[in-house]
């Protein structure tokens, strides 16, 4: 195995080494830029370059943070994929394996079973009797591929499996001396057993036959597990992506028992195991491969054999994008990246120094263009323009790389979600799906078990009897910790035992419920019947589901006697199948609701079972096995919301006539929700051409700058420069116009609100840039502007003067056909507005402080 560091995995993710070049080689194009403006502008040079060298120094900087940030997504999104689906697949099984503890143990004390092995004088018939017990069982499970009792000796007294010719053969091996030497309750081993035909491994739960009442082993039985039928329909749900990997089930030597690609990796091969939290790439057939190792998180406290889940991924195919945010509604989409803190923290500091360093760029070729005032002086300004023109262009195309670097990380943040969402909802439903096939099991065997049927069946019963079934309906609720209650009641639908002792006083009670009539009605052992999911004094008012199945006379089938019900614990069952599938994530929460929008569990503290969950209608149509995501904002948030509706597993609502259709939603918070307001029509950057611009008419110069939304332009003669605004200095004095104090050429200059000095009731709160103004010979201030434009070439009579009272002379209209306009303001009216409002006296009381900072 090899280490990668994370920069290893570059080469193999061809969309950001394409970025990383594209950046490059716009690197490249800033160094011939400033040679050019070194040999055409010596004098100009000399101030724009040092700024001009720092910006390319920023961007360097940046492209790196960059791609380290997306190759950090990328392989995360990877990871998260491989490492929930191999999560899954040995949880799953694990789970799965739990249920089979409590059979054997079930089955170890039939009283059929045990009678049949200590019957020293049992003959065919007998023998073909309890095969037919077995066959009962087995219709009920499909799990089993045989169930085989031995006595005492080892000999096989029966067996199902009729290809399975072990029928009288003494078998004595390790486990199953171990499993009669009873220091375990059960014995689990999966190897070669001669108790199964083939050379594969068979996955056995053994456990002793005792006599009753005794702690004497007079048996044993054995369950036959169908190992690699489970692990098909686990590996098949898991791998219908197609995306390369390899999903192998491996044992505590390191060898693959199943695998999802048995071609490429066959069982009995020997892997490499990866831990947790290292990027360990191995070497397999030719191939690298990006290799995890999964423990299991076990499941009460069940962990099995010391199994565990293995992936590999081929590294040429671990970085495909697959992401698609077609769908999304554009709106969603933007209030999202508006959002961008919210979810990712390097997305949104990306963001946050991609315009803070366009903003610096934009400020050397404004004040580049400032600068030349005047090109028939000096042929120097001439050479200049283009060469700003050059570097606007530069910086453009370097912005437009980065937001698009930005925009697909942003989209595999958001993809992954979607995928995560959608896919933990299937495993949800899925895992629940598994849970109530057993439960739908569980009802008829138990309403099988001879000693129950052939109680009930009497028209009295002694209370020695009915303390007899409390004590089976007990012994099985132990075995089966899913479970609130167990009660028997009979043809009259009257409760005549409780496992549980705190449920004793629902004795004597009748139950008049559909399903409860449905029961009794029915005499067929294959049936079951289902409560609907709603508040049950059984369960103490509570929502949940009980099943129940008929219980017939043991020598006349025909006749049912009355019925067993199982109360499901579903809201602790049903809460923890959520948390697990959810793996503790605290931005997330997870609800299970039926198609009329009722919830029937969730994680959020804030919903409650029975209440209605408000989601749009389409995510409750959602087909049976098929999955869904949404990015929706919900409850004043960006929600990324995966659904699946439940399906159907082995028997279980697929041929057995039941029919409950279950939806799982998974919700993951990506950002808080702001209203933002998109104005399309100021989104294309006003340029020269925008005007019927001619050198023979008269024009004047405005340089152009954005106040709260609005284009404004001063006559460029009024500007000295533009300052970075994050250099405002904070001084005792200021209020809603005077906002502080800046720094330039070694003196400083008040900070101005120009929108709150003109009284405006929403002043500017996005200050990006400073613009200083020489409004008289002795008088300069800055004012807060939040966007750079242009110096623009106006032609006199496209100016339209503006007759009224205020700092706004003239406008312009773009000749574009949009509605967007250019205020022209007035700097002399400024001053008078300074004085009007009596800032000058604000003005002469922070002077002196700031002078007096100046020359300490």
């Amino acid at each position: 195995m090899i280490i990668y560091k994370q920069k290893d995995f570059l080469t193999y993710m061809p969309d950001v080494q394409e970025c990383n070049k594209s950046i490059s080689d716009l690197n490249d194009q800033w160094d011939n830029i400033k040679l050019l403006s070194e040999i055409n502008c010596p004098i100009q040079s000399k101030s724009v370059l040092p700024n001009m060298t720092k910006i390319q120094n920023g961007f360097i900087d940046l492209q790196e943070e960059l791609i380290d940030t997306l190759v950090s997504e990328k392989l995360k999104k990877m990871e998260q994929k491989i490492i929930s689906k191999t999560q899954v697949a040995i949880d799953i099984l694990i789970r799965n394996l739990f249920e089979r503890t409590a059979d054997i143990g079930f089955l170890a004390t039939d009283d059929d079973i045990r009678r049949f092995v200590e019957n020293q004088d049992r003959t065919d018939s007998d023998r073909n009797l309890i095969l037919r017990r077995m066959r009962d069982y087995v219709a009920k499970y499909s799990v089993y591929e045989d169930i085989i009792v031995l006595d005492n000796n080892y000999r096989v007294l029966a067996n199902l499996d009729e290809q399975n010719e072990i029928l009288g053969k003494q078998i004595k091996g390790p486990n199953l001396i171990k499993t009669m030497d009873g220091e375990q309750n059960f014995v689990e081993y999966f190897k070669n057993s001669k108790l199964q035909y083939g050379d594969k491994n068979s996955h056995i739960f053994s456990s002793r036959i005792c006599r009753e009442g005794t702690s004497q082993a007079i048996g044993l039985i054995c369950l036959c597990f169908r190992f690699e039928n489970e692990m098909a329909q686990i590996f098949e749900k898991l791998t219908n992506d197609y995306d390369g990997s390899v999903m192998t089930i491996i044992d505590d030597t390191n060898m693959v028992i199943a695998s999802s690609d048995e071609n490429h990796v066959p069982t009995g091969t020997i892997v490499e195991p990866v831990e947790s939290g290292v990027n360990g790439v191995v070497y397999y057939r030719g191939s690298d491969y990006i290799a995890k190792t999964i423990a299991t998180q076990g499941y009460q406290k069940y962990y099995g054999l010391g199994w565990k889940g293995h992936v590999m991924l081929p590294l040429h195919l671990a970085f495909r994008d697959n992401r698609n945010l077609k769908s999304i509604d554009t709106s969603v989409t933007t209030g999202l990246m508006h959002q961008a803190d919210s979810f990712s923290s390097e997305l949104n500091e990306i963001i946050n120094k991609t315009q803070t360093i366009n903003g610096s760029l934009k400020r050397i070729v404004y004040n580049g263009q400032i600068i030349a005032r005047d090109d028939s002086i000096d042929a120097e300004y001439s050479r200049l323009k283009p060469i700003l023109r050059a570097i606007g262009r530069i910086g453009t195309n370097t912005s437009s790389l980065f937001q698009s670097s930005v925009s697909n990380l942003f989209s595999t943040v958001v993809s992954t979600s979607l995928v995560d969402t959608s896919f933990l909802a299937s495993l949800s439903v899925d895992i629940m799906d598994r849970n109530l096939y057993e439960r739908a099991n569980d009802c008829r065997w138990w309403a099988l078990d001879s000693t129950i049927r052939r109680i009930l069946a009497k028209d009295v019963r002694t209370t020695s009897e009915e303390k007899q079934l409390t004590e089976i309906l007990v012994y099985i609720n132990d075995l089966y910790t899913v479970y609130s209650n167990l009660f028997i009641f009979d043809k009259t639908g009257t409760i005549i035992a409780v496992s549980n002792p705190n449920r004793s006083e629902d004795i004597g009670k009748t139950l008049t419920d559909p399903y409860i009539s449905e029961v009794l009605a029915n005499s067929k052992q294959e049936k079951y019947f289902v409560s609907p999911f709603e508040q049950t004094a059984l369960y103490d008012h509570r929502h949940t589901y009980i099943y129940g199945a008929s219980i017939t006379d043991f020598n006349n089938p025909n006749r049912t006697v009355g019925g067993i019900g199982i109360v499901f614990d579903s809201e602790d069952q049903f809460r923890t199948i959520l948390e697990e599938s959810l793996h503790s994530d605290n931005n997330s929460f997870a609800v299970f609701a039926d198609r009329k929008k009722m919830i029937l569990s969730t994680t959020n503290e804030a919903y409650h079972v029975g209440d209605i969950l408000d989601l749009p209608d389409e995510l409750f149509t959602v087909a049976n096995g098929k999955t869904r995501s949404e990015i929706l904002v919900y409850e004043n948030s960006y929600y990324s919301i995966g659904c699946a509706c439940s399906s159907c597993y082995r028997e279980y609502k697929n041929s057995d006539g039941y029919h409950n259709d279950v939806i799982a939603f998974v919700f993951e918070k990506m950002a808080d929700y702001a209203e933002i307001t998109i104005n399309r029509s100021n989104d294309k950057e006003i340029e020269q051409s925008d005007f019927a611009f001619s050198m023979n008419n008269e024009h004047k110069k405005l340089a152009t700058f954005v106040i709260n939304g609005q284009v404004y332009g001063l006559e460029q003669s009024y500007v000295v420069e533009a300052l970075e605004a994050s250099k405002t200095i904070s001084v005792p004095g200021t209020n809603a116009v005077i906002r502080g104090a800046v720094e330039f050429n070694d003196h400083y200059y008040a900070v101005v609100d120009a929108l709150a000095l003109f009284d405006k009731d929403d002043p500017s709160l996005n200050t990006s840039h400073l613009l200083l103004l020489q409004l008289s010979d002795d008088e300069m201030i800055a004012i807060q502007v939040e966007k750079l434009v242009s110096v623009l070439e106006i032609n006199l009579n496209d100016i339209q003067p503006v007759e009224i009272s205020s700092a706004i002379t003239g406008i312009i209209c773009l000749s574009d056909g949009s509605d967007r306009t250019i205020l022209e303001m007035d700097p002399q009216i400024i001053l008078e507005k300074l004085v009007e409002n009596q800032v000058d006296e604000d003005l002469e009381a922070a002077l002196p402080l700031l002078e007096s900072m100046e020359t300490n």
